[in-house]
């Protein structure tokens, strides 16, 4: 995966990539080959992700990655990231970005982002999610960033499903990137 996250990465400016992730060793294998892909072509990695999985992360690539490498990966806690408001608050999350962003851009630092969007059970957000996700899509276009939004699969309803595959340009599969047929906003 590590070789096909550097060819989408030289072969366009900008992505924006769903990720319905089924396995969790799948998606370490995954996040693990975009962030080291992202390294190896010089970005920062900003990583919005549940302390759990980057506890996982860190172990995985404790070996293979060097100080200097993880001072590169910026961790943020996604339930803080999407929650920090009370609530799954878009223009909050989109401020909270801009924020984030902000040094990156100034400094003309190249960066890719991985965002793991998951929410409490009793939160109703998936009304909001495609809503939230067409924003995403222009800001990524907009600003020529990389993204992955990883989802859990086994709580993404088949209508929302198709609603992510209607705002991501990409679709990582456990293996593979593939384009989105179901893409609305072609290039």
């Amino acid at each position: 995966m590590k070789n096909q996250f550097k060819e989408l990465s030289s072969s366009t400016q900008t992505a924006h990539v769903y990720y319905a992730t089924q396995k969790q060793e799948n998606y370490l294998e995954n996040l693990a080959a975009y962030i080291v892909a992202g390294l190896e072509q010089g970005d920062h990695i900003i990583l919005i992700e549940n302390d759990r999985i980057y506890s996982l992360l860190q172990q995985k690539l404790s070996a293979s990655l060097s100080q200097e490498d993880w001072k590169k990966i910026y961790p943020i806690n996604n339930f803080d990231y999407y929650f920090s408001s009370g609530g799954f608050n878009p223009p909050y999350i989109f401020s909270y970005l801009d924020r984030v962003l902000k040094p990156y851009l100034e400094q003309n630092l190249s960066f890719r982002i991985w965002a793991h969007v998951e929410w409490n059970k009793e939160e109703e957000v998936l009304h909001i999610l495609k809503e939230f996700e067409h924003e995403a899509d222009r800001l990524v276009n907009e600003n020529k960033l990389m993204l992955v939004c990883a989802y859990n699969k086994e709580r993404v309803p088949t209508s929302l499903d198709k609603s992510l595959m209607e705002c991501h340009e990409y679709i990582l599969t456990e293996n593979e990137i593939i384009p989105s047929k179901e893409y609305l906003y072609k290039k």
